[in-house]
């Protein structure tokens, strides 16, 4: 399919573009509305998991890093270990904060940006499913991914 040529070819195109586009839009939007509420949940509960589980193991490490260190002194020490507080208490809502947020950007933007994936099967049907599955298992796969990382992270870091 060749491209018009002229300048009124191509606007009379975007206009009979334009309302597949505008159905497209409004298909990804309802697909994101009902599934940005289940891939929150999954990232939120998996997330916060996986944090709030390893977060006791944090506190002790931190601690006995700032206080086994050789280049502070006695009162030094005690000051790191007050202005850190704040940090690690902090940690755990900071990451179900972010997990809440970027749990409904995902599943809202997911579902959305995978309605205009192009399709491989060429149905219609196909246009109501694409990006929902994928999103699910993306979720799960970032709580999977995440649990690694931090296991391997602790495990590396506390020999």
């Amino acid at each position: 399919m060749e491209p018009p040529r002229g300048f009124w070819k191509s606007v009379g195109q975007f206009f009979l573009f334009l309302p597949y586009f505008v159905g497209l839009l409004l298909l990804g939007f309802i697909k994101g509305i009902i599934f940005a509420p289940i891939i929150c949940v999954i990232m939120t509960i998996g997330n916060s998991a996986v944090v709030i589980a390893l977060w006791p193991a944090h506190v002790v490490w931190s601690y006995f890093c700032i206080l086994s260190a050789k280049r502070l002194g006695p009162v030094m020490k005690v000051v790191v270990c007050l202005l850190f507080t704040p940090a690690l208490a902090s940690w755990p809502v900071a990451v179900v904060v972010g997990s809440i947020l970027g749990g409904l950007a995902y599943g809202f933007l997911g579902p959305m940006f995978g309605t205009f994936k192009p399709s491989k099967k060429g149905k219609p049907i196909s246009l109501s499913i694409d990006g929902t599955w994928d999103t699910v298992q993306w979720s799960c796969t970032f709580v999977r991914d995440l649990k690694r990382r931090v296991l391997i992270f602790i495990l590396t870091t506390y020999q």
